[in-house]
């Protein structure tokens, strides 16, 4: 495209228009090591979601992509395959389009080895070869929506919890901050489907899920209401896919979501810990992490490296002490995004900066702020779970 030309304001232009430019920024870096490039999420499935300003459209979806090198080609590091999706992104911005751009730079091996998840499911059946094999999904294991692992559907929820506490009028606008609502409240009824043995990749074919299922007995056994479950992913889904974000979701809409999500949260590790209703989340994140035995050391390790062997020495007494508490670096962080969200409930009961002290205690690492106030611990919370959970499966 020349550098001037804008692109198309269709869901499906802007869709083929990103997958262009992904697979020239990647031949460009790869040359003959490039094996595919893959398209994913909403973008290959058509459920992107923009809006549009001063015209340029700012896509409120990222642009993820799986680049398949040839076996034996070295893996570009961390910094330099940032690197490359900061050059797509800025190649799109000359287009008028403004999307952050995620990467993922891996083996053919990789395919072969994904884990019955959500992520799994749906590259499998919605993702788009923009270049290389055709069947090269095929590697990838069959697996059914009722094989998908509860584990994972709890980890996406909890996931879109923490970066909910990222939002803020100081951080983001108005429709960014209804756009993480809206996929809270999307990924709320993908993990409670998931638990049902009910999940279907794409967000149409889920409502449709959430409405047959809606109707049957076994309802009754979600933590929430089914028919308000069930107007609340109609609501978000039509948000969703409609041409351009930004419809007026109400007063209270994203307080509401967040607590329902929570709700299901907790309702989630009861099922998988086997615990009794009623059980602290404390109690559940440990006796699930005990379970896992000494598997937990993976997430340490990869703190260690992420952080470094020599700077990390002076978390280890900590790392140690959580570890023996049961806590894996992603459990702590979920343990203290759960915790903070209590604290603000009770907050009109006095002493948060002590609450918020004791929360800032679960992190792999404390600021050297203070932590007197819940948004520096929010702050806090989010930079831990970029640092140490986002980029692992440990």
């Amino acid at each position: 495209m020349p550098e001037t030309e804008q692109i198309g304001g269709t869901g499906a232009a802007l869709t083929i228009a990103v997958g262009e430019e992904l697979v020239a920024v990647c031949r460009e870096t790869f040359g003959a090591a490039l094996g595919a490039v893959v398209l994913t999420g909403s973008l290959a499935r058509h459920e992107v979601s923009y809006c549009l300003k001063d015209g340029r459209r700012t896509l409120l979806s990222d642009a993820e992509a799986v680049v398949v090198l040839q076996d034996g080609a070295p893996l570009p590091s961390r910094r330099a395959t940032q690197a490359l999706c900061g050059m797509a992104e800025r190649r799109l911005a000359a287009h008028g389009v403004d999307i952050h751009v995620s990467l993922g730079v891996v083996h053919g091996a990789y395919l072969r080895s994904l884990p019955p998840h959500i992520y799994s499911y749906e590259l499998r059946a919605c993702g788009v070869v923009l270049y290389g094999e055709p069947g090269i999904l095929e590697q990838i294991p069959h697996y059914s929506g009722s094989d998908l692992a509860k584990e994972d559907a709890w980890r996406l929820l909890s996931n879109r919890l923490v970066e909910q506490m990222e939002a803020g009028p100081e951080t983001l606008s108005d429709d960014a901050m209804g756009y993480r609502s809206i996929k809270l409240g999307l990924d709320l009824a993908s993990s409670l489907l998931v638990f049902c043995g009910r999940f279907e990749a794409g967000y149409r074919a889920r409502l449709a899920c959430m409405e047959e299922f809606s109707l049957t007995p076994e309802a009754r056994q979600l933590p929430l209401p089914a028919d308000e479950l069930l107007t609340l992913v109609r609501v978000c889904t039509r948000a969703k896919l409609q041409a351009e974000a930004g419809c007026d979701l109400g007063a209270g809409f994203a307080d509401k979501v967040t607590g329902w999500a929570w709700q299901a949260w907790l309702w989630e590790l009861e099922r998988m810990t086997g615990s009794e209703p009623g059980a602290g989340a404390d109690e559940m994140i440990r006796a699930f992490g005990r379970r896992l035995g000494w598997r937990r050391l993976r997430g340490w390790l990869f703190a260690v490296r992420r952080t470094g062997w020599l700077h990390s020495a002076r978390y280890w007494t900590k790392w140690l002490a959580l570890f023996t508490r049961g806590l894996t670096p992603r459990h702590a962080v979920y343990l203290a995004a759960y915790g903070w969200q209590q604290g603000l409930r009770e907050a009109s009961s006095g002493n948060v900066s002590q609450r918020m002290g004791s929360i800032c205690d679960l992190l792999p690492v404390r600021g050297a702020a203070r932590a007197g106030t819940s948004a520096e611990v929010a702050r806090q919370i989010v930079w831990n779970y970029q640092e140490f959970v986002m980029e692992t499966r440990a």
